[in-house]
């Protein structure tokens, strides 16, 4: 059953009051919990969830609340009373209580922490004292860690052992090594062990050319690390090297998404959001939108005062204003373009704001060779479009033909520098967006446009 069936069975089952295909022992197996979950995120109708909830255990319902998106989870959390939050929390691993515990209101997180047993709020806790975006806050501890002195014999019989005792960690791809301080010192792979003779001690084949990030950094950062470095896992250590956990890479899967999503609504100038389109609320979707709606409003209106300024120049020649939507549509899509090449390295670490010459030197070549084909298109539809339609007379043709290939070259170095500037200001560059820079273009352009005119015209 994928997700949009089990939607419509959960539909069905609240208008029949019948949810009995919950009983089937399979439902609640590890591969169906996602499927439950965007089932539940893709239903817009909060007393059809709530229904659907009621019907489940709450060790069940611990297990997809944190794949639920965080608008649905709030609404669970005021329903289901402390004692049910409290044992919910329980079942969690460490840094999924953490992050549950920070969705609480301040009031009902200080009665859940004095219902937690001490030890182990004291462990998500070490997850608390970083804040959430930090990589910290995506480590897990079901790893394995043992000392330089261990042989291979030893490691493999700790791993038969924890096995035996059903306490093996889910992630064995790397076995870590620390020091008696728990820094970390090495690392050596599951098959590099297992192939090494039994009396070898690990500290003679651990690698010591350790890929490590830490606790403090971006979790955007981490998630760059694991791509690049194609690791499976990457450690997390304190400052003092200490490591506190690992971070797996289905673990960075949802980061990246994240950052992904995140990119994608800046670029067409819209807060970013993380509860699904299902989920949000039309108010909540024109707030997220009407900020840079309103910004780029007032900055439309420069293009209107460039035209203005401009207002003698047009009456004497109105041609000209027939070919402003077609200049400064070109100049924005090719800042456009520009600004979406450079974005893409950016995020793919392939630039840094310290290429910012490199950048402007290639551009600066790519913008001339776009500028010049441009402008043979501009040559050819002056002359049929221009001539036999609109009638324009012959002089205006080399002030369109012009202000075209400059409005391009100019559009293209614009859109490929803003959002190099923008990283060195400390700006997320994603924030130039086309919309910006279209923006931008548009009244830059026509100034472009409007004194070619003045100087071939003699105006």
């Amino acid at each position: 059953m994928n997700h949009e069936e089990l939607k419509e069975s959960i539909i069905n089952s609240f208008n029949s009051g019948n949810y009995d295909f919950i009983s089937d022992p399979h439902f609640f197996d590890e591969i169906n919990i996602p499927i439950i979950a965007k089932a539940i995120n893709s239903i817009e109708d909060w007393e059809i969830i709530k229904s659907f909830l009621t019907k489940l255990p709450i060790e069940k319902i611990s297990l997809i609340l944190t794949e639920l998106d965080d608008s649905i989870v709030e609404k669970i959390l005021k329903e289901i009373g402390i004692q049910n939050i409290v044992e919910i929390i329980t079942s969690l691993d460490e840094e999924e209580a953490a992050e549950l515990i920070d969705q609480l209101p301040d009031e009902i997180k200080k009665q859940i922490i004095l219902k937690l047993d001490p030890k182990e709020y004291t462990e998500i806790e070490e997850y608390l004292k970083y804040p959430e975006n930090t990589a910290a806050r995506l480590t897990t501890k079901s790893f394995l860690k043992i000392y330089p002195y261990y042989t291979v014999g030893e490691t493999l019989e700790i791993i038969r052992k924890k096995s035996e005792l059903e306490d093996l960690p889910e992630f064995l791809n790397y076995i870590y090594i620390v020091d008696s301080e728990e820094k970390l010192v090495g690392v050596i792979s599951l098959k590099e062990l297992v192939i090494s003779k039994p009396y070898i001690q690990v500290k003679s084949i651990m690698s010591k050319n350790l890929i490590k990030i830490d606790a403090n950094k971006d979790k955007e950062e981490a998630a760059k690390i694991l791509r690049d470095y194609n690791i499976l896992s990457l450690p997390v250590v304190d400052q003092n090297n200490k490591l506190l956990g690992i971070i797996t890479h289905d673990d960075i899967i949802e980061v990246i998404f994240e950052e992904y999503t995140e990119d994608i609504l800046k670029s067409g100038a819209v807060q970013s959001f993380e509860e699904s389109y299902i989920q949000i609320t039309p108010f909540q979707l024109a707030l997220k939108r009407a900020t840079w709606l309103v910004v780029l409003f007032l900055a439309s209106s420069i293009t209107s005062n460039v035209i203005s300024g401009f207002s003698d120049t047009i009456e004497k020649y109105v041609q000209l204003s027939f070919f402003i939507p077609l200049l400064i549509g070109t100049g924005g899509n090719s800042g456009s373009q520009s600004a979406v090449t450079i974005l893409r390295s950016l995020a793919l670490n392939e630039l840094s704001e310290k290429d910012f010459i490199y950048i402007l030197k290639k551009e600066l070549k790519t913008a001339i060779l776009l500028g010049l084909q441009i402008g043979i298109i501009a040559i050819l539809y002056t002359l049929t479009m221009g001539i036999l339609v609109l009638k324009i007379e012959w002089k205006i043709i080399p002030v369109v033909v012009i202000s075209q290939i400059l409005i391009v070259i100019w559009s293209t170095i614009v859109g490929s520098t803003l959002p190099i500037i923008a990283k060195k200001l400390k700006i997320d560059p994603a924030v130039m967006s086309a919309p910006f820079i279209t923006t931008f273009v548009d009244a830059t352009g026509l100034i472009i446009y409007f004194t070619i005119a003045k100087i071939i015209l003699q105006i």
